[in-house]
């Protein structure tokens, strides 16, 4: 099974970020689309990784 590194090191930037993240999102008094942003930030990324793979896999 093949791992991507990319998808890999964003994995760990997350898990690593995370609390500051989370803290960022739930703030108090801020725009109410925030955690919408961080869900579009996820879907580019996804796209992005995933766009260049081949789909002839098994």
């Amino acid at each position: 099974m093949y791992i991507n590194r990319a998808l890999l090191l964003m994995v760990g930037i997350a898990f690593i970020f995370s609390p500051m993240i989370e803290e960022w999102i739930s703030r108090g008094g801020t725009a109410w689309y925030r955690p919408y942003q961080v869900w579009l930030i996820i879907i580019v990324a996804s796209y992005w990784n995933q766009r260049s793979r081949v789909t002839d896999e098994l």
